[in-house]
């Protein structure tokens, strides 16, 4: 590894990060980038993890539930909640979260979600706040596809998030 790359490494040493490395020093700081923006936006950490696991769920990607399950965890979702967005099982939840999981559902499967999923979510969040999901979904649709096609391999534990990538 080159000194750059090698710090990039020890800022997140995962898995991941081995295969960002195949690319270009600049594509391969770009999902690290949009990542950290994305965990420090205004986003509710507990609609942040909700949705990743959702999107894990929805995009069969044991990587990135393994990386935020305990994230959603210390975020406020119980071990239960978890049991349902998994299995897409809305309806025991509190307001406004089946209205948000139907538009990451539909973002995930569509390319612009339906009226009436758009207006209920937007009932929840603000603007920006679902500017910022939609960005999300495509984010870790991004890296479930990354990790299926390289065929990444689960890390031996999930990051601390103590720092950022």
């Amino acid at each position: 590894m080159t000194a750059e790359q090698r710090e990039q490494f020890d800022r997140f040493p995962s898995n991941l990060t081995r295969g960002l490395l195949l690319t270009e020093g600049r594509l391969s700081r770009a999902l690290p980038n949009l990542a950290n923006a994305l965990r420090s936006s205004g986003l509710d950490p507990k609609v942040r993890e909700g949705a990743i696991l959702r999107i894990a769920s929805l995009c069969d990607s044991a990587y990135e539930w393994m990386q935020h399950e305990e994230q959603a965890l210390k975020s406020g979702w119980t071990r239960a909640e978890l049991d349902q967005i998994e299995a897409g099982d809305f309806a025991q939840l509190p307001e406004p979260f089946p209205a948000l999981f139907r538009f990451v559902d539909e973002c995930v499967a569509h390319t612009r979600v339906s009226n009436e999923a758009f207006s209920q979510v937007r009932n929840a969040l603000s603007d920006r706040d679902i500017a910022t999901l939609v960005l999300l979904v495509g984010h870790y649709m991004m890296v479930a596809r990354f990790i299926a096609t390289l065929e990444i391999e689960l890390d031996d534990e999930p990051d601390d998030w103590a720092t950022e990538h």
